[in-house]
């Protein structure tokens, strides 16, 4: 199972890197969830998997700052 993950979050990878809008995000959903699954299994997932992950998370909480009134 563990490699079939890490599969998976090659495949997202390329997948992420080629889509754009709702495609591309619900790609870094699916590689964010494999991530964890990963990491849940005690494998430490690529680096370059957890800052595209910690990226995404870091422009989602910038975005809601964005429209908030002041």
């Amino acid at each position: 199972m563990t490699e079939a993950l890490k599969a998976r979050i090659k495949a997202l990878r390329d997948e992420i890197d080629n889509t754009e809008g709702p495609a591309r995000a619900e790609a870094l959903d699916h590689l964010e969830q494999a991530v964890r699954q990963l990491e849940g299994r005690g494998v430490p997932a690529p680096a370059w998997a957890r800052k595209r992950v910690e990226a995404d998370r870091d422009e989602d909480l910038e975005d809601q700052f964005d429209n908030m009134p002041i």
